[in-house]
C-alpha cells in the first residue's frame, strides 16, 4: 500500500467504512509509514476531541452583561446622533456669521482680507502679547458697535422693502426650531 491510497483509506477508517483486510493493511502500512502514522495519530486526537461532547456553560450573568452592552453601544449611538446635530447646528450659526461679517464688510467698502490683515499689523506691531490683545479687543470692539449700527441701518431699509422675505425666514427657523425638537424627542423615545 503505498501513502496515497493510505491518506484515502483513513476517513474511511473514522467513518467506518472500511472493511477488515483494509484495515489490516492499513495498520502495516502505518507501522512503516511514519509520516502516515503521524497523520493518523494527529486526525484521531481531533476526532477524539470533537467526539467528546462538553457542554459549556455561560456565566448566570450572561444575559444581564449582553443587555448592559447593547444599551452602552445604543447610548453611544444616540449621543453620536445628538452631537451631530449640535454640530451641524453650530455650523449653520457659523456659516451665518461669516456670511453676515462678509456683508457688513461689503457694505463698509472694506474688503475681507483687509481686515484681516488689519489683524496681522496688530500682532506683528506690538511689543507685548498683552498690548496685541487689547488692541485686537478694542478695535472689534469698534468695529462690531459699527458693524451692529450698519446692520440696524440697513435692517430697517431691508425690513421696509424686503418684509416678505424676512417672514419666509421666520417660518423657515421656527420649521428648523421644531424638525430639532422632533429629532430630540424621537432619541429620546428610542431610549426608552
Amino acid at each position: 500500500m503505498n501513502c496515497e491510497t493510505s491518506k484515502e483509506l483513513m476517513m474511511k477508517y473514522f467513518d467506518g467504512e472500511m472493511d477488515e483486510a483494509g484495515e489490516i493493511q492499513f495498520r502495516e502500512h502505518l507501522k512503516v509509514c511514519r509520516d502516515c502514522n503521524d497523520e493518523f495519530s494527529c486526525m484521531e486526537a481531533i476526532f477524539t476531541t470533537l467526539d467528546a461532547k462538553v457542554e459549556i456553560e455561560p456565566p448566570e450573568d450572561f444575559e444581564a452583561r449582553v443587555m448592559e452592552k447593547v444599551a452602552s453601544i445604543e447610548q453611544q449611538r444616540r449621543e453620536k446622533s445628538s452631537k451631530r446635530v449640535v454640530l451641524l447646528y453650530n455650523c449653520a450659526t457659523l456659516l451665518s456669521i461669516i456670511l453676515l461679517f462678509i456683508f457688513v464688510a461689503d457694505m463698509k467698502q472694506v474688503s475681507v482680507f483687509s481686515a484681516f490683515e488689519r489683524l496681522g499689523e496688530y500682532f506683528g506691531s506690538f511689543s507685548t502679547v498683552t498690548a496685541a490683545v487689547f488692541g485686537v479687543v478694542k478695535d472689534l470692539a469698534g468695529l462690531l458697535v459699527n458693524a451692529l449700527a450698519v446692520v440696524a441701518d440697513i435692517a430697517f431699509s431691508i425690513v421696509r422693502s424686503y418684509y416678505y422675505v424676512f417672514i419666509v425666514l421666520i417660518l423657515t427657523v421656527l420649521a428648523i426650531q421644531r424638525l430639532i425638537h422632533y429629532v430630540g424627542t424621537r432619541t429620546g423615545e428610542e431610549a426608552e
